[in-house]
């Protein structure tokens, strides 16, 4: 791996090597052999979730050139046959022709080509065959190889497996299987040393959630600059659409640190630039200070009655003056109002509209993968907006100015706070099923459909999409995207509360509403409402909880543990509290023993 800030001076070459791999792929969208040689550059670089993204892209082409029945045959097998042509494409990744393991047995080299399967029936494989099967174990060994690194350690042990089914004995997959076990053990003893396995079938034990670097990748250059006067005077200008008594204006937040650091408070000096939302005049209690609608919702129940567009409930039918508005080409596709159905015809249902393969991928989810379905839902809108209206999906207005806890380029052992959540089945296969039930051609569509797009989306969506939940489950049922209610930052005490319903609203708090805390600011602010100046906060998570639950159920929107002046005051007053009975249980020992002597 590259320790690219080790020398910053060679990463204009690397990232120029990256591109070309890439354009080389827009020329030649159907190329396995192109993808596996990018795949092998991003573990370079040091992204095993991009280069298992690719290598799995790779072994997706290899079952096309294979099979005559498959969508992309023709287009892979002539790419495939342009590929092979060029022995030292071939070279680089050890893959031989029969001309070159020919003259490998004439000068006595019966190994010479570790890559080369042998089967017991003898190697009776054509030249194009032997080289598919070389190519799919390839793919095999990236994806086993990268999504360990990764932490997807099942998965990483079921494409060894299936290394092992096509060559068995291979001390490659043999090696892969084994570090994915290894790994598993060395967390587990490193939490209980006392620990010995209890199972003949390792695989049952092994996690398959991992993460991936949380990057802003530095070819990205669809993120804008937030920070620019011109990006403030385009979000101004949308603020005032749904919140006209506020502004955005910069500010410098403390930088979170996670939750398994020794001291969460970050130190004096450790600021980030960020945005935030600010009140240009004075804001009555109970006012209502923002109202915003978003096309970038999502729900995972499949036959609820909710609005396509929004999201919101449904009236009853028997309360219905008349019918509410549907798709006459879709099953099942009703809006709660005519402006829903205008909204979505305008911005994103020709996209999906008569595709009925979309209509049951991640509905009625288990309560496990209920959050990560939403996810997956939230990213097919967000390519449905971009397909209707054009654009890519890192330029919609909807997702352009998102915050995504991006960890800049830093070295390793600087990237633990800065993680995403990643599995081979939500992150690659998941998304690319989503794709093709949508007409999307994920091969030529590369430009707007690659890995680190949908990782970035994926980033951005869980810094800042809102959830509704089920009160019949307690599970996640709807999200959504706000991008001008999200610009508003979080406090433990915050003077506004939200209402999610079609619209999202914020509310002044006021009376009643007000967080009571032990702090002095609770005590100015008892008369409620926003003063001209003062910064609209909002809150990720339930504010009646304690310190300690809060900042859990907040860690994953902040990307970090708060450090909001609450959290700061209770946090202290709960030490002061333990300190006190520790203490006292000191004392009371003390004269127990006192009375003994």
């Amino acid at each position: 791996m590259i320790d690219r800030m080790a020398d910053p001076e060679r990463l204009p070459i690397l990232l120029q090597q990256r591109n070309d791999l890439t354009q080389k792929l827009f020329d030649r969208p159907y190329s396995s052999i192109t993808y596996i040689l990018r795949a092998i550059f991003y573990e370079t670089l040091g992204f095993p979730d991009l280069a298992a993204g690719d290598a799995y892209r790779a072994l997706l082409l290899t079952d096309e050139i294979a099979d005559g029945s498959f969508e992309y045959h023709e287009q892979a097998l002539q790419t495939y046959t342009r590929d092979i042509a060029d022995e030292n494409l071939l070279d680089e990744l050890g893959i031989k022709t029969l001309r070159g393991r020919i003259s490998d047995e004439d000068q006595g080299s019966r190994n010479g080509c570790e890559a080369v399967i042998s089967t017991d029936k003898g190697d009776n494989l054509s030249i194009d065959d032997d080289i598919v099967q070389q190519l799919r174990l390839k793919c095999f060994a990236c994806l086993s190889d990268y999504l360990c690194q990764c932490g997807c350690l099942r998965s990483a042990y079921d494409f060894a497996e299936r290394g092992l089914q096509l060559d068995p004995g291979s001390s490659i997959f043999l090696d892969h299987r084994r570090k994915a076990i290894q790994r598993y053990d060395s967390m587990l003893l490193e939490k209980d040393p006392n620990w010995t396995r209890r199972t003949n079938n390792p695989r049952e034990e092994l996690p398959n959630q991992g993460h991936a670097r949380r990057e802003l990748y530095p070819w990205n250059d669809h993120e804008p600059d937030r920070f620019t006067e011109e990006s403030l005077l385009f979000l101004d200008r949308e603020i005032q659409k749904v919140a006209p008594k506020c502004e955005v204006r910069a500010i410098s937040l403390p930088i979170l640190k996670s939750s398994t650091q020794s001291n969460p408070s970050p130190e004096p000096s450790a600021t980030i630039e960020q945005l935030g939302l600010f009140a240009k005049e004075d804001i009555a209690p109970h006012e209502i200070v923002l109202q915003e609608r978003s096309p970038l919702t999502a729900n995972n129940r499949l036959h609820d009655p909710l609005c396509d567009a929004c999201s919101a409930p449904l009236p009853p039918i028997s309360a219905l003056e008349e019918p509410l508005p549907t798709c006459p080409d879709c099953d099942d596709i009703v809006f709660c109002s005519q402006t829903c159905c205008s909204l979505a015809t305008t911005l994103y249902h020709p996209a999906v509209c008569g595709k009925p393969d979309l209509e049951a991928i991640a509905k009625d989810p288990s309560p496990s993968a209920a959050t990560n379905a939403l996810y997956l839902l939230l990213l097919g809108r967000t390519f449905a907006l971009a397909e209707t209206q054009n654009i890519h999906p890192l330029e919609l207005t909807e997702t352009k100015y998102l915050w995504g806890d991006f960890t800049p380029p830093s070295p390793p052992e600087q990237q633990h706070a800065r993680r995403l959540p990643f599995t081979f089945e939500d992150n690659i296969l998941a998304p690319l099923h989503l794709l093709t039930k949508m007409d999307v051609d994920v091969f030529v569509s590369l430009a707007i459909a690659d890995t680190w797009i949908i990782s970035t989306l994926f980033a951005k969506f869980r810094g800042v999409a809102s959830a509704r939940m089920d009160p019949r489950t307690g599970m996640p049922e709807v999200c959504a995207v706000h991008p001008m209610w999200c610009l508003a930052n979080h406090s433990c005490a915050p003077n506004v509360k939200w209402e999610w319903s079609g619209d999202i609203k914020f509310e002044a708090r006021g009376g009643d509403d007000i967080v009571e805390w032990g702090g002095r600011i609770a005590e100015a602010r008892k008369e409620g409402g926003i003063k001209k100046g003062e910064e609209v906060l909002n809150h990720y998570c339930d504010v009646d909880l304690g310190v300690r639950e809060r900042r859990e159920w907040a860690a994953g929107a902040l990307g970090g543990t708060c450090v909001c002046e609450r959290c700061i005051w209770e946090e202290d007053a709960e030490e002061r509290k333990e300190e006190k009975k520790r203490r006292d249980g000191e004392e009371v020992e003390g004269t127990v023993m006192e009375g003994w002597t």
